[in-house]
């Protein structure tokens, strides 16, 4: 009943003071979406609530000696630092069990306690649920992997297409067929920038999420980590706030290889404090049941299941045979990563596709185009799909399907 009543009031409130418009019903990230809504509007009414009540305790002679703690807790970006010393100096208080307002504030506080735990558990939920799906989707196509595109075969039917599509009418110096390898990289990156970054925001989540959940369960282990976990969050919060993918894409990376290493052994050699903390906080993700590795695994061959699917569809609809210098090199890392799609077990085949990819990015680096950043991001991505990832991948697929 609690619940109900609670996404009741919240949807009254929402539409009556949404300053955004929610996406549509259809998208993925609808529910998420939409809680963030209701989340921020109800902590924008909580601290204010309790901003309030701050005040009004400073103003009593009996909390003299609290000034500068009140101060801080107004401050406070926390909502849990604010209701703490909120109950401490009620209970610090002599009062009657007629006290009608010091029984109030207690309740008050109770709610807003289960209110935070309630959106969290529905934030948590939608999260595992929208990740599950996305894993099981992946995993089907292991078991009936599909290429992308039919493949071309030079034969006496496709040099009789060719010619007739030539147009041997047509001036030698026509070059209306040439690829342009810079345009072909921003429309691209256009096409897969909002879908990848719901990749790496999902990522983002499942960690900020596990981050928030252990400071407020106040684990005593972790105790004295607390300003470095808030640190943590708020470089979450920022990357998730980040706009362009590419940037998103760099900050995610260079953070988690700064701050997120995941070998055990060098964080059971290192004294660095934080490498202790990501240790403990590791062990929480895989009591929960999350393996980031694995995690990250699957985002990874998500993320060239996404680009390679727009690739097919942009490669020139022309027989191969008609395909200039740029074309071919394009149609080639397709083909190269088909192959490898349909035996992934081939190291062969992943290494010729990894090494086309890494060279089509030295081209567009040695070239100074403008979209090189979009073949970066892929060659960077397959470095982490190899033959041995995949039967990884495909182990865990085990378990979900």
């Amino acid at each position: 009943m609690f619940e109900k009543c609670l996404v009741f009031i919240f949807l009254c409130l929402v539409r009556l003071n949404a300053a955004t418009l929610l996406p549509s019903l259809g998208a993925k990230d609808f529910q998420l979406d939409f809680l963030r809504e209701v989340t921020d509007f109800a902590e924008q009414r909580a601290e204010k609530s309790l901003n309030d009540y701050l005040t009004q305790l400073e103003h009593n002679p009996r909390n003299g000696n609290y000034t500068k703690d009140l101060e801080a807790a107004r401050s406070s970006q926390n909502l849990q630092t604010k209701m703490t010393l909120v109950k401490q100096l009620l209970d610090a208080e002599h009062h009657l069990d007629t006290d009608l307002e010091h029984t109030s504030v207690l309740r008050s506080l109770i709610f807003l306690n289960r209110l935070k735990s309630t959106l969290r558990a529905a934030r948590d939920a939608s999260t595992q649920e929208i990740r599950q799906l996305r894993l099981h989707r992946l995993c089907q196509q292991f078991q009936r992997p599909v290429p992308l595109s039919r493949s071309r075969y030079i034969n006496q039917q496709t040099i009789g297409a060719a010619l007739e599509q030539l147009n041997l009418t047509k001036r030698s110096d026509d070059n209306s067929t040439d690829m342009d390898l810079s345009q072909f990289g921003l429309q691209l990156y256009d096409k897969v920038k909002v879908s990848g970054a719901e990749i790496i925001n999902n990522y983002l989540q499942i960690l900020r999420g596990l981050i928030q959940d252990i400071m407020d369960a106040d684990h005593t282990d972790l105790a004295h980590s607390t300003s470095r976990l808030r640190n943590i969050l708020t470089h979450l919060d920022t990357m998730l706030t980040t706009q362009d993918f590419f940037e998103k894409r760099q900050k995610v990376y260079a953070y988690l290889k700064r701050h997120l290493d995941t070998d055990y052994e060098q964080l059971q050699e290192s004294s660095n404090p934080d490498h202790h903390l990501t240790e403990q906080l590791m062990a929480k993700l895989q009591a929960k049941g999350l393996d980031l590795f694995v995690i990250f695994l699957f985002s990874n061959f998500e993320f060239l299941e996404l680009v390679h699917m727009h690739w097919a569809q942009m490669l020139p609809q022309l027989p191969n045979l008609l395909y200039d210098g740029t074309s071919r090199q394009l149609y080639d890392v397709q083909q190269l990563y088909e192959n490898f799609i349909l035996d992934t077990e081939s190291e062969a085949k992943y290494q010729a596709y990894s090494d086309s990819l890494r060279r089509l990015h030295e081209r567009t680096m040695e070239e100074g185009e403008r979209s090189h950043h979009i073949f970066e991001l892929l060659t960077n991505a397959a470095q982490n799909v190899g033959s041995v990832t995949f039967n990884m991948i495909k182990a865990k697929c085990q378990d979900l399907i």
